[in-house]
């Protein structure tokens, strides 16, 4: 039996809602129509033309992504026109798009809540969270104990290789980068998911000693560095696919969506494989 876009998309803004995303965002129902029920749909961090191409022979009718695909309004839908070619591939098909980014990334639902439960932190809480509200980027917490920087990336890789296997994904994450000595004692961490640089000075100030994140550059981990704090880096899509497994199972235990199949994409990448 099937359930109606909408329901999917309330579903959803129960643990993110679309009022939590940046200004500068784009997240909800960006195509399609919100009354149209649906059989199955297919979860993925980016629209690709891969993505499109399997939900389209999966059967799927709706693709719900964490990456929006406009961010700025278009000026036309031709084909030459490198930002219209995925919606207008998606409108061909008959396939909708719904994307849930920069709230989703404040939800407990996200890969940084996601990564510190995988390594058993305590004591979790919000890193950056906003003026008077349980909400917000990113989480710092504690090992049980301490443990070698080279024992925790160990945990991290394993973690993510188990991760892919169970998601279905052929190709292997991309090589983890490490600022910090391998001896280095670890017992805080901060994790956020996706671009984390600009959160390397709040991390300090909370007593971190290692930044789990993605895209941190030469200075901003040679600051980290400097300061006492190991970085890993473990880069943006990797860091960003647990929320994708973690927002299926939830979908999954909604009752009112019993009747959806859920389905991962298996064309997941990073554009730098």
């Amino acid at each position: 039996m099937a359930v109606s876009v909408g329901l999917i998309a309330q579903t959803i803004e129960k643990i993110a809602p679309k009022s939590w995303a940046e200004d500068w965002d784009n997240v909800g129902l960006l195509v399609g129509d919100s009354a149209r029920r649906v059989e199955r749909i297919i979860l993925t961090l980016d629209a690709t033309h891969e993505v499109v191409e399997e939900a389209k022979e999966r059967k799927a009718q709706l693709i719900l992504a964490h990456h929006p695909i406009m961010f700025k309004p278009l000026k036309n839908l031709r084909s030459d026109n490198l930002q219209a070619q995925i919606p207008i591939q998606l409108l061909k098909a008959e396939i909708g798009y719904y994307a849930a980014h920069t709230n989703l990334d404040q939800s407990i639902y996200s890969s940084s809540w996601t990564i510190g439960n995988s390594l058993g932190l305590e004591r979790m809480e919000v890193l950056a969270a906003f003026v008077n509200e349980d909400r917000g980027y990113g989480v710092i917490g504690y090992l049980p104990a301490s443990e070698p920087l080279e024992s925790v990336v160990n945990k991290v890789k394993k973690y993510f290789e188990t991760l892919r296997i169970q998601i279905g994904i052929e190709k292997q994450v991309n090589a983890f980068r490490v600022a910090g000595k391998p001896g280095k004692k670890i017992r805080k961490i901060a994790i956020v998911n996706g671009s984390g640089g600009s959160f390397i000075p709040k991390a300090l100030f909370k007593g971190a000693d290692l930044l789990i994140t993605g895209d941190v550059d030469h200075h901003e981990a040679l600051d980290a560095k400097e300061a006492g704090m190991a970085v890993l880096d473990i880069g943006h899509y990797t860091s960003e696919i647990p929320m994708i497994k973690t927002l299926a199972d939830y979908l999954k235990t909604e009752k009112n969506l019993s009747d959806l199949e859920i389905m991962i994409s298996c064309n997941m990448h990073s554009p730098w494989d």
